[in-house]
């Protein structure tokens, strides 16, 4: 089987005898794979860039299997990665997170631990090379401008906002807000994504604080985060728009007049905070406003 780095560093997570099972699949099944889903007591599942596959009905994934991939992704330390346990993931090599569901502990009404872990899911991170270069040229070339990527689970935003740091980070003095390592999948202070020359990377730095700190010390023109909505990340994008900075950010949306029924995301809106709204939609720029346009048709 021919495979994509990306798969590659997944297989590294899996016990044996399922490894082996993808690895037996052909290339043209391999090379779509964007997550791998391994629920306890099923089948392993497959989201592809079209579909999803179950490679193997009859092999079933086991609580120790599930244990072994867990221990595997916080390096055999789930102790002292409590803090990333309760977020629900791990951050794995080259980019990859772990999403992981179990029985959560809690205590006044936060999360302090999750226990009994029942489904794990590796997302393979790709980096495509160029595919953003069209926006880039099309909005950015004279002077960074403030972009608000939306776009479903699964539509290409961090792909996208990936290769729009490469090519910011040419020629503009960028800082990249890598709170999950996915962006430049830093491995010791080393990104392993190409994120551009003039790139500083704030990573797995509380989202809030980076931005702010980012704005301080780095004096950034473009800044860059990945899946904004809080009401925390809106004062601290409002800080960085203040200060002058372009900010290019995604969120989670199927449409543009759905961002009206977010109220974190409508008010920086309102307030001018992004000079464009772009939807991608099956890894493809599907639809692109400016933020006024986008305030009329609410």
């Amino acid at each position: 089987m021919h495979q994509n780095s990306g798969l590659e560093n997944a297989l590294k997570l899996l016990p044996t005898d399922l490894a082996e099972m993808l690895e037996k699949l052909p290339w043209d099944i391999t090379k779509k794979v964007c997550e791998i889903r391994l629920r306890t007591g099923r089948p392993l599942a497959l989201t592809l860039t079209d579909a999803t596959i179950i490679p193997n009905l009859e092999i079933k994934v086991t609580p120790k299997d599930i244990e072994l991939i867990a221990a595997r992704a916080f390096r055999y330390s789930m102790h002292s990665s409590t803090a990333q346990l309760c977020e629900g993931y791990a951050a794995w090599c080259g980019g990859m997170r772990v999403g992981i569901s179990g029985t959560a502990a809690e205590e006044g009404g936060k999360v302090v631990n999750v226990r009994d872990i029942s489904s794990l899911n590796i997302r393979i991170p790709r980096e495509v090379t160029g595919c953003a270069e069209d926006i880039f040229r099309r909005l950015m070339t004279v002077h960074p401008i403030s972009l608000l990527i939306a776009g479903e689970p699964s539509s290409g935003k961090t792909t996208f906002l990936r290769d729009l740091a490469r090519l910011c980070g040419g020629i503009y003095r960028t800082a990249i807000i890598d709170e999950r390592s996915e962006l430049a999948a830093t491995v010791s202070g080393i990104p392993t994504n190409d994120v551009g020359i003039m790139t500083d990377i704030f990573d797995r730095y509380p989202r809030k604080t980076a931005i702010e700190m980012a704005v301080r010390v780095m004096s950034p023109q473009v800044l860059i985060c990945d899946e904004i909505g809080s009401a925390d990340d809106i004062s601290s994008l409002e800080y960085a728009c203040d200060s002058g900075v372009a900010l290019i950010a995604t969120c989670h949306c199927g449409s543009l007049s759905e961002l009206s029924y977010k109220p974190n995301i409508s008010k920086v809106l309102e307030e001018g905070v992004f000079d464009t709204v772009m939807l991608l939609k099956d890894r493809a720029v599907k639809d692109i406003r400016t933020a006024g346009e986008l305030l009329c048709l609410a």
